[in-house]
């Protein structure tokens, strides 16, 4: 029985396989339809693998989380956590098999011929531990490298074993310098190991133990020090995530009894826990969705093509279907016939559509915003072509079933008569059926599409507060041994004498026509937050909460960004150490904390009323810069100059005449001539800075853009083949019509009016799910109501006139028809 039925298969597979090759255009269509529709659908699907549904590389991932902590009253989110807290969850909280306190910094790596800037993470001992991670050379942290400061021993990544070391094995108990400091190498990681987490800029080099309880951290440990930027924990067996997330607030709750100073009311502190999964794709996983639904759609217009494509060609297989009815052929064994006919195209358009997968992904690859998650880890693997192979074949569920049960259950007295249409009307209504349904798919992308676009388009309308253009930066990053004071940037004077030289060194570059820093560019660096009181104001309630942004610019700056001066001036250079301190603050900043005032000569302080901390006069304020997210309202800053707060950290900022891009060497030649260990790195474009700020969005709407133009297309050939066969079908018809007086024109309406009927019929079924998704992505549109009539009114007309355009020629055949020949045809 078994042998029979493969013999059946067979007969049947090559019948297939003949019958295509006599219809090698139809072949042709239905293979590229097919492939396209399932190559894209399999390349978003290793996107969404790589990123959403492939476990951490850890052991036990699920049980891994990052803990930090929450300002909710001030509506000011993942703080970060502080040594003592950390503490407190190791040793009190009972709730985790184990946590590790992250801190990541930049670092340069000197004593070689380049010196360069690394990425170090400074972690607790436990670190490795916690993750579940053996070395791929020597060992990992262990108990002996628990120290209050930074042990000096080191574990590097894979590719700085090999870019340092050239791979070579013994590089275990070499020494690296970083930071003015010499520390041994004790390990290093496996190659595809990388940090579950937030990074400085990009992937973690050097891993550091510390206990963070002495220098360089501040000592003894201070409870509103919030600079580690969370910690990973992992939970104790037998732990949910929501019983942790409960047991957590308990114990922050607790806290906040303790130690009130620190944790006052008006804060709204409280611990905050986060699946390490979510913690690194959440921001992401609503766009990838969407994407990955989105190309849904266009798998499913493409299938109903194919279904109307067979549908067509089954109109001219009647006679030969009912021949085999008349000699005997069951309704079964012709499904059976025509469900293989449908697999042979299914399995054709999927090994298409693998192919195609491939070269999809590396334009994704190349194409994906910088800082989406786990980007190395997209590959075409297993699972992907698994996918792409259960999507194939489900496809020819969906377009070969419809048409395969037409005509398997046609009549066969009917289909015999010479010149009948037999089930012709009831083919009709199918295949109209499927392009209303075209249509309502394509109108639900195009709107999605439409609305991102718009809210793009709004978001790049938005005043950012700068000029960006004709601008370099570079950043650096002084080096801090693990004992501060004895590094040669330790104070304040060397620190300037070093960033006045590079400036004016910056100044004589060909091309430079101005020269600043800061140490905080717009999008790119974290600024410090800061508690600040006004003289005279009683605030003690306000103590310990961060109310503002700081940031710290030389002379110049302002001027060269072209951010624009509200009141007062900006920096000179006699505002230096010598002088009394000052600032310029942001019209955010004027407007929280001077309401109705001019700020102009007020005096502020960091800390609460009882501070002693100096008073600054702020001379000036300036217009808001958005600094975080474009879309985000500006939060207040505060400026200092260069010359009476200085920072190991800086960027510098050059306006240039012609492309800024070339004088990245020529500035690094530049900083190393005013201090050979100095390297720079981060060397971007303002442009490129701000470009990356709406990476993420303009790659969720350039994707989603072309699915919906591949929609409208497909939909357009759809109606085309549609108005095609009707024309075709009625000549008899629109011959009488034309013998009987009707004018060409009259025949062209007809024509035109039916597809236009198609449009519109799916345009009003494909309302109510544009609808729906439009809400799904209200999260992503920016000043754009999910409801915006403009874009259904714009996406609904573009419709319409898609459907006009692809039943013109159509419509002109059917106009052309000579009357006496199609009588004579028929």
């Amino acid at each position: 029985m078994m042998l029979r039925a493969i013999d059946i298969f067979g007969q049947d597979l090559r019948f297939a396989w003949r019958g295509f090759l006599r219809a090698p255009g139809f072949l042709a269509v239905a293979i590229a339809t097919l492939g396209l529709g399932i190559g894209a659908n399999s390349a978003i699907f290793t996107l969404v693998n790589a990123v959403l549904l492939r476990p951490l590389p850890y052991s036990d991932p699920e049980r891994l989380v990052r803990v930090t902590a929450d300002f909710t009253a001030l509506n000011v989110p993942d703080i970060g956590i502080s040594a003592p807290e950390l503490f407190d969850y190791r040793d009190r909280a009972q709730l985790f098999d184990g946590i590790a306190g992250v801190f990541p910094i930049n670092a340069n790596l000197t004593e070689i011929d380049e010196p360069e800037r690394v990425e170090v993470l400074l972690a607790s001992p436990s670190y490795f531990d916690v993750l579940g991670t053996k070395p791929q050379l020597g060992r990992l942290f262990g108990p002996e490298d628990n120290a209050p400061g930074i042990t000096e021993v080191v574990v590097i990544s894979d590719a700085l074993w090999r870019r340092r070391f050239g791979a070579a094995p013994d590089a275990i108990g070499r020494k690296l310098r970083i930071d003015n400091d010499w520390y041994t190498v004790v390990g290093v990681v496996p190659k595809g190991f990388r940090h579950p987490g937030r990074s400085v800029l990009t992937d973690v080099d050097v891993w550091a133990p510390t206990n963070y309880s002495a220098s360089p951290f501040p000592a003894p440990p201070q409870r509103g020090g919030y600079f580690m930027t969370g910690a990973i924990a992992r939970l104790k067996p037998g732990v949910s995530i929501a019983e942790a997330q409960q047991r957590l607030a308990s114990f922050g709750a607790q806290l906040r009894a303790e130690y009130p100073v620190d944790y006052p009311a008006r804060s709204g502190w409280a611990p905050a826990l986060v699946p390490l999964q979510d913690d690194l794709v959440g921001r992401v996983k609503p766009a990838l969705l969407m994407l990955f639904g989105a190309v849904g759609f266009v798998l499913l217009i493409a299938c109903a093509n194919i279904a109307n494509l067979l549908l067509v060609r089954a109109s001219g297989r009647q006679r030969e279907l009912a021949l085999r009815r008349a000699l005997g052929s069951s309704r079964g064994r012709l499904l059976s016939l025509l469900m293989t006919e449908s697999l042979l195209l299914a399995c054709l358009g999927g090994a298409a559509g693998a192919c195609l997968t491939v070269w999809l992904v590396d334009g994704l690859v190349a194409f994906v915003p910088a800082g989406l998650p786990r980007a190395s880890e997209i590959v075409v693997d297993g699972r992907v072509l698994f996918f792409t192979a259960a999507i194939a074949l489900a496809t020819a569920l969906v377009f070969g079933v419809l048409p395969a049960l037409q005509s398997a259950r046609a009549d066969v007295h009917d289909a015999l008569k010479e010149g009948s249409r037999g089930s012709v009307g009831g083919r009709r209504i199918v295949r109209s059926t499927l392009i209303v349904a075209e249509f309502a798919l394509a109108l639900v992308l195009l709107v999605g599409a439409g609305l991102l676009l718009r809210g793009f388009w709004r978001l790049q309308q938005v005043e950012i507060g700068f000029q960006p253009n004709h601008v370099l930066t570079a950043r650096l990053w002084l080096p801090q041994p693990n004992i501060p004071s004895t590094g040669p940037y330790a104070r304040h004077e060397p620190r300037v004498a070093l960033y006045e030289e590079v400036l004016r060194r910056a100044r004589t570059l060909p091309g430079v026509s101005a020269a600043a820093a800061v140490i905080a560019l717009p999008f790119d660096g974290s600024r410090g937050n800061a508690t600040i009181t006004v003289d005279g104001r009683d605030s003690d309630a306000v103590s310990r909460v961060p109310t503002v942004q700081t940031n710290v610019a030389s002379t110049g700056y302002f001027e060269l960004m072209g951010i624009r001066v509200r009141r007062g001036r900006t920096f000179t250079d006699q505002d230096d150490q010598h002088s009394a301190p000052v600032g310029v603050i942001s019209q955010a900043m004027a407007q929280r904390h001077f309401p109705g005032e001019d700020p102009i000569g007020r005096r502020i302080h960091f800390g609460g009323a009882q501070s002693n901390n100096p008073r600054i006069t702020i001379i000036g304020v300036v217009d808001d810069v958005r600094n975080e997210r474009i879309e985000d309202q500006p939060r207040p800053m505060l400026y200092r100059p260069l010359r009476q707060a200085s920072n190991l950290s800086l960027s510098l900022v050059l306006k240039t005449d012609g492309d800024p891009r070339q004088l990245g060497p020529a500035l690094a030649r530049e900083v190393r001539a005013a201090d050979p260990d100095q390297p720079t790195f981060g060397v971007k474009t303002m442009d490129a800075i701000v470009a990356s700020a709406t990476a993420a969005r303009r790659f969720a709407t350039q994707l989603l853009g072309a699915f919906a133009a591949l929609a409208l297309l497909l939909a357009a050939i759809g109606i085309y083949g549609v108005m095609a066969f009707v024309v075709g079908q009625r000549t008899r018809e629109i011959g009488i019509r034309i013998a009987l007086g009707a004018q060409p024109r009259a025949v062209v309406r007809l024509i035109l009016g039916q597809a236009l009927a198609l449009a519109v019929a799916g345009v009003v079924l494909g309302g109510a799910g544009a609808i729906f998704l439009s809400r799904l992505l209200s999260g992503m549109l920016f000043e754009v109501r999910p409801t915006d009539p403009m874009t259904y009114v714009g996406i609904a007309l573009l419709l319409a006139v898609t459907a006009g355009v692809a039943a013109w020629r159509p419509a002109r055949r059917a106009a052309g028809v000579d009357p006496m020949i199609a009588l004579r045809a028929e």
